[in-house]
Formats: structure tokens, sequence, C-alpha cells
């Protein structure tokens, strides 16, 4: 198993020693996809319906924590701070969505 990869990555779409850290491999078009992947058998496990499943992942190396503020002291996550710090992602997650619709809808 790649060492910087998480046990539960799909690890079929990852080709072993294909990163070299954790950084590099948030950024990898593969882990995403492995990621959503097992994110998509969870959601047909659970019988959601197809705008319920996730239809793209950013990974991130930070985790949510009470230093950065994106957690409670319960530990919930703090939507609005949330959506700020990640406000580039998202926004950037949304084009790129909305990129690979346009050129579906020519197709």
């Amino acid at each position: 198993m790649n060492s910087c990869v998480g046990e539960n990555l799909n690890m079929k779409l990852i080709p072993e020693n294909s990163c070299e850290d954790l950084g590099q491999l948030c950024k990898d078009p593969r882990a995403r996809a492995a990621v959503l992947v097992d994110m998509d058998a969870v959601a047909q496990e659970a019988q959601l319906r197809n705008f319920e499943y996730a239809k793209a992942v950013t990974l991130v190396l930070e985790p949510f924590t009470l230093e950065n503020g994106l957690l409670t002291p319960s530990f919930k996550i703090k939507r609005p701070q949330a959506k700020e710090y990640f406000y580039k992602a998202i926004s950037d997650k949304y084009a790129e969505l909305d990129a690979s619709d346009a050129v579906q809808e020519k197709v």
C-alpha cells in the first residue's frame, strides 16, 4: 500500500508510490477520483438519489481545528467560517463543474 494514502481510499485508481507527499496526493486528480468512487459506493448503499451524490471533492491538508477557527469547542464545523476559509476552493470547484457540464452539453 502506498504510504501516503489512507486505508479506506480506493487503491485501484492510484498506483503504488505515486506521490512524494500528502500535499501532492491532495492535488492529484486520481486521488480525488478515488475518494469520489468510495463516496458514490456509500451513497449507493444508502440508496441516495442522484442529486444527493457528491459531484466533486477538494482534498486539503489542513485539518479543521479549534485553533484555525473552523471548529466549535464541541467539535462541530463552523459553517460560515469554513465557507469563508475555503471560498476560493469552492468557487474554483463550481467553475470546474460548470466547464465540464458545458463540454458534456456540446457532445
